[in-house]
Formats: structure tokens, C-alpha cells, sequence
């Protein structure tokens, strides 16, 4: 059997180096953890492997992986799943991964380390299936939020981010725009789905419309930038959609500085419904995701797949709404 010792060999370093970087405590030096996490790999060593055909001990933990917890949308996420999990007696281990291929492979060490029972991960793209692949090997139970893996036998809650999005062109549409720009994020950290719903919906109705993919982070500072330049263009959109609410609430500032009133010179809509959209000035209308459903149907899942070990994986598909308020009204003549 690989023992530590075996792999601080191959990976040219000390033992003391190796539970470092297993356990995620201490400091090793990125170029230790890479060598450490090779040797592991090549050598197919599992932190705190069970015997075969033992059964895993239960340790009443989860982990979570999500990309950044200090946004609205993840905050509100969190809150739903910790909640759930902690009235059936779970505790869980929020990871923080900044959508970082490195620092979610660090992470899942470390859960494999603490032999938690079950996973919730939101992964950023198809190059993160070997991450959930060294999960599912241990026999831990594996939630997915909002992009599928086809092919591994994991569950997964999504919403209907295509049709919101056409719901939300459409809205602008129906109000009487022609020149919409879409503001989305990096396609890393957006559903492509939704940026292709907006494009189609743009598409079939043959309007003069932009879709205005940047490379930063959904949040404020992108919402902004773009709502800038888009703003200032010679032929400006009368609407904007925006394709996460803090990205909309980058652009009614960014309207604001310009001397636009919002929705009187532009209109300007979110998605996801956070908590903030409905207390800003003017309130935003937004493509509503249920999201704190999401992270209770989540949690719901693995308790019952944990409770049942022959429980199958299930895919959850959740709807969107379209909620309006002040943020969006008819051009102006």
C-alpha cells in the first residue's frame, strides 16, 4: 500500500511537507504543492484511504466548493445549503476556489483528507472533470450547481438559464427597444447557456443588438467598464441586459456618472434576482433564479443519497422568472 512516506519520495520532499499540503495547513511553496499533487496522482495515493470493501466512516461533514463566496448571489447560496445541512445535523467546509483549476484541486484534497460524506460543487468548466473523477472514485456523493459533466454519475440543479435570458430580451423587446446590448462576464464564470438564449432572442428578432462579453468577473467593476463604453458610443443602446444582477448594478451607476436616468434615457435589467436588486434605486427588474431553492434542493439531494447509499443520481431543473420593476421602461422618443 502507497503510504506518505512513498509519495514525499517521489515528490522530493518531506513528509512534513506532504500532510501540509493534504491537509491545507502550513505553508508549501506552489511549486511543492504541484510536485506533491503528481506524486499523488502517479502513484494513485488517497489521503486517509479506507481499507477496500470497508465502509467509509461518516463524519457528518460536507464539502462545498464555490467560487466566490463573498458575492450576493453565493452568499444567499451558501446560506440555504448550510442551513439545510445543519438542522439534519451536518456541519460543512466552505472552499473558496475563485474559480482556480489549482486551488479547487488543493480543495478536493483537503476534502478527501477530512473524509467528508458529500460534495456540492459549482464547477467553472468541462477541464474540472478530473477534480469531481478523484470524488466520485472515493465513493463520496456529488452535487453539481448550474453546468452539468455529462457522463459521470453525479446530480446536478440547474436552472432554465437559456430561457431566462430570451424572457429578458424579450421583455425589452416587448417594451419597444431595438438597440440592446448584453453585458455578460468571462464565459468561465457565466452559463453559456444563458449568453446563448440572449443571442438567439436577439438573432430572431433581427434587432440591432450587442452582446458584450468581458474577460473580468460578473460583479460590479465589469457591470460598470462596459456600461461606460456602451454607453458612450455614438449610436448608444437605449437597453442594457445584464447577465448577473451585480453586473447591472455596475451599469445604473455607470448611467449615472454619464448623466442618464435610469430607466427614462436607458433602461437597464439584471438576472439572478439577488436581495440587493429590489432595494436599489430604481429597483432593477431581473430574470429571477430561485436561488436559495438551489442550494436547499442541493442539500436535500445528498442527504436523502446519503441516508440511502443506492440512491441514484438525480438532475433538478429549476425555472426562472421574469420580475419587473422601475429599472425598465419604453424608449424614449
Amino acid at each position: 500500500m502507497t503510504t506518505i512516506r512513498d509519495v514525499a519520495a517521489e515528490a522530493g520532499v518531506s513528509i512534513a511537507t506532504v500532510s501540509r499540503v493534504i491537509n491545507g495547513t502550513g505553508y508549501a511553496s506552489e511549486e511543492a504543492r504541484q510536485r506533491v499533487h503528481a506524486a499523488m496522482r502517479k502513484l494513485a495515493y488517497h489521503p486517509n484511504a479506507i481499507a477496500q470493501g470497508l465502509r467509509r466512516q461518516a463524519t457528518r461533514s460536507v464539502g462545498v466548493l464555490l467560487p466566490r463566496i463573498n458575492e450576493p448571489y453565493f452568499s444567499t447560496l451558501v446560506f440555504a445549503i448550510e442551513k439545510t445541512l445543519f438542522a439534519h445535523g451536518f456541519r460543512t467546509l466552505f472552499c473558496n476556489t475563485e474559480e482556480n483549476s489549482a486551488k479547487e484541486d488543493d480543495y478536493v484534497t483537503m476534502l478527501l483528507g477530512q473524509q467528508v460524506d458529500a460534495v456540492v460543487y459549482f464547477v467553472a468548466a468541462e477541464d474540472r472533470r478530473p477534480h469531481v473523477e478523484r470524488l466520485i472514485e472515493r465513493g463520496i456523493p456529488v452535487v453539481l450547481l448550474e453546468r452539468s459533466l455529462p457522463g459521470l454519475p453525479v446530480s446536478e440543479v440547474r436552472v432554465t438559464n437559456e430561457q431566462g435570458a430570451r424572457d429578458g430580451v424579450r421583455h425589452l423587446l416587448d417594451l419597444g427597444h431595438r438597440r440592446i446590448a448584453v453585458i455578460s462576464g468571462s464565459l468561465e464564470m457565466i452559463p453559456r447557456d444563458r449568453v446563448r438564449g440572449a443571442q438567439q432572442a436577439l438573432n430572431e428578432a433581427g434587432v440591432q443588438g450587442e452582446v458584450c462579453i468581458m474577460g473580468g468577473l460578473p460583479d460590479f467593476e465589469t457591470g460598470h467598464t462596459a456600461a461606460l463604453s456602451l454607453l458612450n458610443s455614438a449610436n448608444r443602446p437605449t437597453a442594457l441586459f445584464a447577465l448577473t444582477d451585480s453586473i447591472a448594478v455596475g451599469a445604473l451607476h455607470a448611467a449615472d456618472e454619464l448623466g442618464l436616468r435610469v430607466p427614462a434615457s436607458v433602461s437597464v435589467m439584471g438576472f439572478d434576482d439577488i436581495p440587493l436588486a429590489s432595494f436599489i434605486i430604481p429597483p432593477l427588474t431581473t430574470i429571477a433564479q430561485p436561488i436559495y431553492a438551489i442550494g436547499e434542493t442541493a442539500a436535500t439531494i445528498l442527504l436523502a443519497q446519503l441516508d440511502e447509499q443506492e440512491s441514484p443520481p438525480q438532475s433538478v431543473l429549476l425555472p426562472t422568472s421574469l420580475v419587473v420593476r422601475r429599472s425598465t421602461a419604453p424608449p424614449s422618443r
